[in-house]
């Protein structure tokens, strides 16, 4: 996928019109449109503020052969948010055999073990 490719799925996965996307990023409708065509790329301030907008890499942003990537702490947080959901499920399903009391320490410690597996996913990534 090239640059310009990127820009627009990311923009319209997100609910943004080209509008509103330059209006986030304090440019011209005409510079978006001049990005999503490719007859131009943004400069770096707006590369990086592109970047966060969407929570991707710049670097997946910006190789043409890399798909989008999201960034290191969104795949920490996103495996924390699964976790939660385990330890909650977990504590409703075994409250009457193991007379649990406390749900929300079960979910605390499913969040905090699932954050932890994200991060350290993302450490072993990056060998």
């Amino acid at each position: 996928m090239t640059f310009a490719e990127k820009l627009k799925s990311l923009r319209t996965k997100n609910g943004y019109s080209q509008e509103e996307l330059a209006e986030a990023l304090n440019v011209s409708r005409q510079a978006i449109t001049k990005w999503e065509s490719g007859k131009g790329l943004p400069d770096i301030q707006n590369l990086i503020a592109i970047s966060d907008l969407f929570d991707v890499t710049l670097d997946s942003l910006m190789r043409e052969e890399e798909e989008l990537e999201m960034s290191d702490e969104s795949s920490c947080w996103i495996t924390a948010s699964a976790g939660i959901t385990v330890g909650l499920l977990m504590s409703w399903f075994l409250q009457d055999s193991l007379d649990v009391k406390i749900m929300g320490a079960w979910g605390l410690g499913g969040g905090v073990i699932g954050y932890a597996a994200g991060y350290l996913g993302t450490l072993l990534k990056k060998r």
